[in-house]
């Protein structure tokens, strides 16, 4: 439920009069491996959206974890990341964000 209580915006189930916060959640298309730069540079061009800034990570774990802190940073609570379309090892995929770029995140 959405209401005003005093002035303030209350949001399901909020104590009385103080503002609950919104949870904000961003995708993160990422690639790794050794062609990862150029997977990424290409579904992005595919989407049109080759000259948006940050939309997209590509390389090892530091530099995927890099891109989710950045984004962590600029206010978003939970992000997934993507796998670029043509991911050769989706498992694997899994396994690289699980175990290498998780514990790099604070």
């Amino acid at each position: 439920m959405y209401g005003r209580r005093g002035g303030s915006s209350t949001r399901g189930g909020g104590r009385r009069g103080v503002p609950s916060r919104t949870r904000s959640s961003s995708h993160l298309l990422a690639a790794t491996g050794a062609d990862a730069a150029a997977r990424l540079r290409a579904e992005l061009a595919a989407e049109g959206l080759e000259s948006v800034l940050d939309l997209g990570a590509a390389g090892d774990a530091g530099a995927v974890a890099k891109a989710v802190q950045r984004m962590a940073e600029a206010g978003a609570d939970t992000v997934v990341l993507q796998p670029t379309g043509d991911e050769p090892d989706p498992e694997g995929f899994v396994r690289f964000v699980a175990e290498e770029v998780r514990p790099l995140v604070s």
